[in-house]
């Protein structure tokens, strides 16, 4: 194997490694961090492509002298870049987290937000938004009756306060606003996945 056939594993495994690590880095970055993370796995994606398409050429190239070995490269660049494609081994780091008991969604016309409550009551509030704006809030919570209480770690979102009514019939979380709140354009998530309404 060259060298630059070993560097060419080597971006693959990293490619790899920060698309498997996406729910960690995700949550622990600031935003200029997840842009720039975002954007060096599109320049490793444009980049193994580039190499895969190289070494195939290389290797018809050589008609006289083909052996098997001659492949291992290629194969397992490619094969390292579907699994990050693809995932077909179903890994799932974001179960580190806990397993999911209950889950909302906000979709606006310029943001999306996901509510998650997991086990060990803690919760985790995903907002994203036009211009890569990427946040994560989280914290511990508490039912009591239809009211969730939540207590944050860190930073408060504007838009999603700290004692939400779980409307059943309706199936919409609504934050229930005091004066002194400081809370901005509150907005209701309605229960399950994303619908794709924006």
């Amino acid at each position: 194997m060259t060298k630059n056939q070993k560097v060419s594993i080597a971006i693959a495994v990293l490619f790899l490694a920060l698309i498997r690590l996406t729910p960690i880095w995700e949550r622990n970055l600031d935003n200029l961090w997840t842009v720039s993370i975002l954007l060096f796995i599109a320049v490793l994606f444009f980049w193994i492509i580039d190499r895969i398409v190289r070494e195939l050429f290389r290797l018809a190239s050589r008609k006289a002298n083909f052996n098997l070995k001659a492949f291992i490269p290629v194969l397992v660049m490619t094969a390292l870049f579907l699994d990050g494609l693809f995932n077909p081994l179903r890994v799932n780091l974001d179960s580190l987290y806990g397993n999911v008991s209950f889950r909302a969604c906000y979709e606006g016309t310029q943001n999306q937000a996901t509510f998650k409550l997991r086990e060990g009551n803690r919760f985790e509030l995903h907002w994203t938004g036009a211009f890569f704006a990427n946040r994560f809030y989280r914290g511990t919570y508490r039912i009591v009756g239809d009211n969730l209480h939540l207590e944050y770690v860190g930073e408060k979102p504007p838009r999603f306060g700290e004692t939400i009514l779980m409307d059943n019939e309706q199936e919409l979380l609504i934050t229930v606003r005091n004066e002194r709140d400081g809370l901005m354009n509150v907005v209701p998530f309605y229960y399950g996945y994303c619908k794709g309404l924006n």
